[in-house]
C-alpha cells in the first residue's frame, strides 16, 4: 500500500487547492481500503474454487485437464497459499 502525503498532492491548503488536496487524500484512503479488501476476497475465492475442485468427478477433471492427484493436492492447500 502506498501512503500519499500532503506534499505529494502538489496543492496548497487554500481555496480550490484545499479541496483538491482533500480529494487526493480521500482517494488515497479509498484505494487503501480497497486494497485491504482484496486479500480476504482472494481467500474467499480460493476456498470456493478449491471446494468446487474437490467436488468434481473424474470426468469433469479430465475435461479441464487436471488429474485427480493434482486436484486433491490443490484442494488440500490452506486458503492463504496461492
Amino acid at each position: 500500500m502506498k501512503t500519499v502525503t500532503f506534499a505529494e498532492t502538489n496543492v496548497r491548503p487554500s481555496g480550490k487547492g484545499h479541496i483538491q488536496a482533500i480529494h487526493g487524500v480521500l482517494k488515497a484512503i479509498d484505494n487503501s481500503l480497497l486494497a485491504l479488501l482484496d486479500v480476504p476476497l482472494a481467500w474467499q475465492r480460493r476456498i470456493a474454487d478449491r471446494n468446487s475442485l474437490a467436488a468434481m468427478d473424474d470426468r469433469l477433471l479430465k475435461d479441464i485437464g487436471i488429474s485427480r492427484a493434482d486436484a486433491e493436492h490443490e484442494a488440500e492447500k490452506p486458503f492463504w497459499r496461492n
